[in-house]
């Protein structure tokens, strides 16, 4: 169930979202969104396919307000974005949670979703490693519209697996370690919401500085930061002071 607190118009906004994945890349790049650009909270999502959790406003210390697992932010007229940050796994099957985020993408008359996410840096396979370790992949909506601006940015896109089978060729598209990444692209390609996942490759550790690579590889498509133009001071939210837990008793040395 899909709740919202404020009645806000959301017609031409982009819907971004993280996907729960290998070093928490996306839901890090949320919470860069989200403090950098003074989202306001403006709802809820209640599903009962995520493990519930209740904590401190992950943005501001001195609010009373809650955070649950999953919380609606929205911008501004001129940034025009609506971002849902997911703060616990999945447990169950994701086909009602699929089917609400849809209807909200229609029914508000939301233009695009873009997808946050991360794979596991030991699956990159290629013939000749580039350095760059961020992809996307991209509906034919999106291609149509964006896809100059990927070749202008030097993008690189992601690219299936072939299969050979009794029936021919087929592609398959795979991002090892990303979540449910692969499953919501398909799932809103096939209802035909343009939709797209931008992806780094990482390993488990430290990925506050990938999450930095990820919003910056999204401001250079969408540029509600204005990193194209000017260099960014970034702004960390408190949540983040928590991210490893206390530093090791002193005794144990």
């Amino acid at each position: 169930m899909i709740k919202l607190t404020r009645d806000i118009s959301l017609e031409n906004y982009t819907l971004i979202l993280p996907s729960v994945a290998v070093g928490n890349v996306g839901q890090l790049s949320v919470d860069l969104l989200v403090a950098n650009l003074n989202l306001e909270k403006i709802g809820q999502i209640f599903s009962t396919a995520f493990v519930p959790i209740v904590g401190a406003n992950a943005y501001d210390e001195k609010s009373n307000e809650l955070v649950t697992a999953i919380d609606i932010y929205a911008g501004t007229e001129e940034q025009r974005i609506v971002v849902v940050q997911i703060r616990s796994p999945y447990v169950a099957d994701l086909t009602e949670f699929f089917e609400e985020l849809k209807q909200f993408v229609i029914d508000r008359k939301i233009a695009k979703v873009i997808v946050l996410a991360s794979s596991y840096d030991y699956e990159r396979r290629e013939i000749q490693p580039n350095p760059l370790k961020l992809r996307y992949v991209a509906s034919s909506e999106i291609q149509a519209e964006s896809g100059k601006l990927f070749d202008d940015l030097n993008w690189i896109p992601h690219k299936s697996n072939k299969n050979d089978s009794d029936t021919g060729v087929e592609e398959r598209l795979r991002i090892p370690g990303g979540g449910f990444a692969k499953s919501i692209f398909n799932f809103l390609s096939d209802a035909k919401i343009p939709c797209a996942v931008l992806f780094k490759f990482c390993s488990e550790g430290d990925n506050t500085s990938d999450a930095l690579l990820l919003v910056h590889y999204l401001d250079q498509w969408i540029d509600v930061l204005g990193t194209r133009r000017k260099s960014v001071t970034w702004k960390f939210p408190p949540s983040w002071k928590h991210l490893f837990g206390r530093p090791p008793p002193r005794g144990m040395y």
